[in-house]
Parts: C-alpha cells; sequence; structure tokens
C-alpha cells in the first residue's frame, strides 16, 4: 500500500507543475511560426531518398524544355538520407508552365528511367515527395513512420546525457525519476517536432536556440516546483545543467542527423 501512496501524493504533487508546463509549451508552440518566418528557403521542391545510391543524380525534365536531361536537382545529405531540392527560379521558363508535363529523370549504375511526379508536387511553396529508387516510383510527403522515428531517436540520445546529469546531482526515488521523464518528454518532444522536417534551412540553428532557452526556463520552473528529493536550489541547478551539457550535442544531432 505505501508505494501506492507514495504515487497518489506524487501524483497530486505533479499535477499544478504540469499545468504550468503545459501553458508554457502551448506558448511555445503559438511562437514557433513567428521565430521561423524568416528561415524559409526559395519556394521548390525537395526529393528525400532513404540510403541512395553514391551515384545517383536526378533532374526534372519539363514538357517543351530544350534539354534532354532537364534541369540538375541539387543534392545534400545527412546520415543515410539525401535531399535534392528543385528551386522554381532554376527552371528555364515561367512559373506557369513549371507544372506543364514535368517528370523525374533518375540515373544511377549506368542507367536511366523517368518518373512521373504526384500531382501537385509543384505546386505551393515547399513541397516534399519521397523516391524510391528500387521500386522506380515517386509518392507525396516522407514515409509516415520516418519523423516519429527521427524524433524519437533524439529525445532518447537527450534523454541519455540529461540522465547522467539528473543521476550525478542526487536524484535516486522513483518519483524524482518520474518527473524528470515526464517532463522531458513534453519538452524534448515538442522542440525536436517543432524542428523536424527534410525541409528545414540552415536558419534551423538559430530556431533551436530561441526554444531552447524557452526549455531552460519551462524545465527549471517544473523541476523547482515538482522535485522533492532535494531542495529547490539543487532542482533548478540540475536543470541548468542538463540542459546546457546536452545543448551542444543537440546542435550536433540537427548538423549531422536527418530531420
Amino acid at each position: 500500500m505505501e508505494p501506492r501512496r507514495e504515487l497518489g501524493r506524487g501524483m497530486k504533487t505533479l499535477k499544478r507543475p504540469m499545468a504550468f508546463l503545459l501553458l508554457l509549451l502551448c506558448a511555445l508552440l503559438a511562437l514557433a511560426p513567428t521565430a521561423s518566418a524568416n528561415s524559409a528557403e526559395p519556394p521548390g521542391l525537395t526529393v528525400l531518398v532513404l540510403s541512395p545510391p553514391e551515384d545517383l543524380a536526378l533532374y526534372i525534365r519539363f514538357a517543351g524544355g530544350d534539354e534532354e536531361a532537364g534541369v540538375q536537382l541539387v543534392r545534400g545529405t545527412r546520415a543515410w538520407e539525401a535531399y535534392y531540392r528543385f528551386f522554381y527560379h532554376m527552371a528555364p521558363m515561367s512559373r506557369e508552365r513549371i507544372e506543364q508535363g514535368a517528370e523525374l529523370v533518375v540515373e544511377t549504375g549506368g542507367e536511366r528511367f523517368v518518373c512521373a511526379l504526384p500531382a501537385g508536387a509543384l505546386k505551393g511553396y515547399n513541397n516534399l515527395v519521397t523516391l524510391d529508387v528500387a521500386g522506380r516510383r515517386v509518392v507525396a510527403g516522407q514515409p509516415p513512420w520516418r519523423t516519429p522515428l527521427l524524433v524519437l531517436l533524439r529525445v532518447a540520445l537527450t534523454l541519455a546525457i540529461e540522465g547522467a546529469v539528473f543521476y550525478a546531482f542526487g536524484y535516486r526515488g522513483r518519483m524524482s525519476w518520474g518527473v524528470f521523464l515526464a517532463v522531458n518528454l513534453v519538452t524534448q518532444g515538442a522542440l525536436n517536432a517543432m524542428l523536424a522536417g527534410p525541409n528545414q534551412s540552415a536558419y534551423v540553428f538559430i530556431g533551436y536556440v530561441l526554444i531552447e532557452g524557452a526549455v531552460f526556463a519551462v524545465e527549471t520552473a517544473a523541476f523547482a516546483l515538482a522535485l522533492r528529493e532535494h531542495g529547490r536550489g539543487r532542482a533548478a541547478c540540475c536543470a541548468l545543467a542538463a540542459n546546457l551539457f546536452s545543448l551542444v550535442p543537440g546542435g550536433l544531432m540537427l548538423a549531422f542527423l536527418p530531420l
């Protein structure tokens, strides 16, 4: 019975801090569009390729275009993914004619084949499609498992770092670790979800630093209010230290791991 009573008291203790945490996160989400307003690249199309061949080259060929191959897409890589980008200003024709019969030309392994682009792939500002090289097809968007898996990976790595700091500060109780997991799953999950997506530009680092500042404040307040194993001063210092230790690794994950 004693563990149940302790858990019940702990849940009551968590109610107000978690409500405060959720309110602050709602404010973060409301500010997110403003923070990213200046981070957009020129309008265009991103072709996502998972585990791409080293020699893979992509072109967009337009109906009535002068070149047989078309306009070559610019390649970027992150770990096991490649991103091929086409910006509308690269086309040798007006924006109105871009969508008329455009198709993706794929070159790899000394072969060339053509894939039809999904409807609307060249409409709007930022468009994303995924190329299945083996299946020789292009589908709109990205695999549904991709973003949750990448967010989970980054959150798990962050939790490992911050958990080591939490342990070093002397927190051993089950309730303390429950607070740690609850707070970090919400804050780090929200942070990484807001910064997810292969269309993110280099300005993503500015957004990361700005949002991390808010995460510092949220986690410091939540730890100070909810942790009871030690004093509030230690709890606040622990939150600040944990976030400082994870700040640089978090930036490196943004730089080298897929978004």
